[in-house]
């Protein structure tokens, strides 16, 4: 049995994580195995998303308490799992069916978006060991949540079932347990033609228009990235067929 599963499907790439037994724990092979098929997703050229989920009722119950030493490389390793996701260049969505615990949260948060469940539970668990956060967890959930609920969830180490995640802004919906694939692969539908490269130049955007608040510098950016996108036969395309259409809606008119 492979710890880890990976597929293709209407050009959009879905990794499982397959220890239920384990509850779906980040080992160091877990965790290369994860590197190496986020790696394939990316490099694909027909592959337009990444969506991350777990088997069984645990999403990712983090790292073995084992492997949790104070050796920067064995952090780092346990860390590979989820910050290649985090990293990952394509849309990444994380379907999350149930209890993400400490790395797990990690990998969750890391997403760029969260589905969830009802059964869905979001819990740093840092404190419970000792530990500070780690994993570039503080940054990655201010970015996500306001200071109340990153405060709430790392100062008082509160967890959130994935109803309030999507309250608080965590997630953006909470759908039933034997639907939430089907939800999240339905969730790129917009997205499977678009260019490939596209997606990746406009999610670059994205993550550097956080590292800013000078609306001047986020404008040229995107100018520079539209003027780009206008002069592809994908946008040209688009566009005459609007005219088109919308010349057509007028003599009906």
């Amino acid at each position: 049995m492979s710890l880890v599963l990976f597929e293709i499907r209407d050009n959009i790439a879905l990794l499982t994580l397959n220890n239920p037994a384990k509850r779906n724990m980040l080992t160091f092979e877990v965790c290369e195995m994860i590197v190496d098929f986020v790696a394939q997703a990316e490099k694909h050229p027909n592959v337009k998303a990444l969506i991350v989920t777990g088997n069984g009722p645990t999403f990712c119950a983090g790292g073995q308490l084992g492997d949790i030493t104070a050796d920067k490389l064995m952090l780092e390793n346990i860390y590979s799992g989820f910050l290649c996701i985090a990293q990952c260049s394509l849309p990444t969505i994380a379907a999350v069916n149930g209890p993400a615990v400490g790395a797990g949260f990690n990998m969750a948060v890391g997403c760029d978006v969260r589905i969830v469940t009802e059964k869905a539970r979001f819990e740093p668990r840092f404190f419970g060991l000792g530990l500070h956060p780690g994993g570039g967890n503080t940054w990655m959930l201010r970015q996500l949540a306001n200071w109340d609920t990153a405060a709430g969830m790392l100062l008082f180490s509160q967890s959130l079932s994935g109803k309030e995640a999507v309250n608080r802004g965590l997630a953006w919906k909470c759908v039933t347990q034997d639907t939430l694939k089907e939800e999240a692969f339905s969730f790129t539908d917009n997205i499977r033609d678009l260019p490939k490269e596209l997606l990746l130049r406009t999610k670059q955007t994205l993550r550097e228009a956080g590292g800013t608040n000078n609306h001047d510098e986020i404008i040229n950016l995107e100018t520079a990235q539209q003027v780009w996108s206008i002069n592809q036969p994908y946008a040209r395309d688009s566009i005459t067929a609007m005219i088109t259409k919308i010349s057509g809606h007028r003599k009906d008119t």
